[in-house]
C-alpha cells in the first residue's frame, strides 16, 4: 500500500472519514508487524528549538535475517545513504547510528493494547565515542488517538517511553532522562509521529526534536484483534 496525500485530500479525508468509538478502539490490541523487504517510510525531521522543518529521510527494509531487520536510511531528495539501522522483528532498535543496544531498546512490547506497561534495563554502547550507558526504560500505552500528518489521517496508539540513563561505569555522573512519545499506526507498521526530548541530570533540556511521516509503502499492515 503506497500512500502520500496532498493537503487538500487530507482535509477531505478528515471531513468524511468514519470515526470509530473510543470503546471500539480500546477493545483492540495490535499484533507485532509483519515486515517485508522493500517496506519504506519517509520522515521529516524538525528541530523543536527552531520549529523549522529539516531533512527528509526515507527508511527502507533491505534485509531480513536471524539478526533482525536491516534498514537503510537515505536522504529523500538525492538518495544519499545516511546510515544503516538494525531492529528486532518488532522494530525495537538494536543498532541506531553508532549506538548498539543490548538487549534491544524496548520502544514497543507487542501485542500493544491500552494500559499495557513494560520495563527493561538496557546497555547502550557508542563505539565511535568510546562511551557506554546503562538505561532503565519504562513504557506504557496511553490510548488511541486520531492523528493527522502529511502522509494522511491514522488511528494510532500513543506510546510513552521514559528512560533514565547513566555512564556505565558510574551512577553519579554523565546521566540524564529521555522521553519519547510515539504514535504507532497499524496501517503503516510504524510510528506516524514521534516527539523526543532529552534532559541532563539537572533537568536542563538540551535536545527537543520531532519526526513526522510524509509517505509510506508497506506490503502488509499490522493486524488487530479483540483484547482478551
Amino acid at each position: 500500500m503506497k500512500t502520500t496525500l496532498p493537503t487538500c485530500l487530507v482535509a477531505v479525508t478528515i471531513a468524511f472519514a468514519p470515526i470509530a468509538s473510543v470503546a471500539q478502539l480500546r477493545a483492540e490490541k495490535v499484533e507485532a508487524p509483519v515486515i517485508s523487504i522493500g517496506d519504506r517510510w519517509t520522515f521529516e525531521y524538525t528541530d523543536k528549538w527552531t520549529n523549522k522543518p529539516g531533512s527528509m529521510t526515507t527508511q527502507e527494509v533491505v534485509e531480513l535475517s536471524s539478526e533482525g531487520v536491516l534498514v537503510e536510511a537515505k536522504r529523500a531528495n538525492d538518495g544519499r545513504l545516511v546510515s544503516r539501522l538494525r531492529f528486532t522483528p518488532e522494530l525495537n532498535p538494536v543498532d541506531r547510528g553508532n549506538m548498539h543496544f543490548s538487549p534491544a531498546y524496548p520502544r514497543y512490547a507487542f501485542p500493544l493494547e491500552v494500559g499495557k506497561v513494560w520495563e527493561r534495563d538496557v546497555t547502550g554502547d557508542n563505539s565511535a565515542q568510546g562511551k557506554s550507558w546503562r538505561y532503565k526504560v519504562k513504557g506504557r500505552v496511553a490510548g488511541w488517538e486520531k492523528v493527522v500528518v502529511k502522509a494522511g489521517q491514522f488511528d494510532a496508539l500513543r506510546v510513552e517511553i521514559e528512560a533514565y540513563y547513566q555512564g556505565r561505569d558510574t551512577w553519579s555522573a554523565g546521566g540524564g532522562r529521555s522521553t519519547e512519545t510515539i504514535w504507532f499506526a497499524p496501517a503503516v507498521n510504524s510510528f506516524v509521529k514521534l516527539d523526543y526530548e532529552d534532559t541532563d541530570w539537572n533537568g536542563k533540556v538540551f535536545n527537543r526534536s520531532y519526526w513526522e511521516l510524509t509517505a509510506f509503502d508497506v506490503k502488509q499492515p499490522s493486524t488487530m484483534k479483540a483484547s482478551d
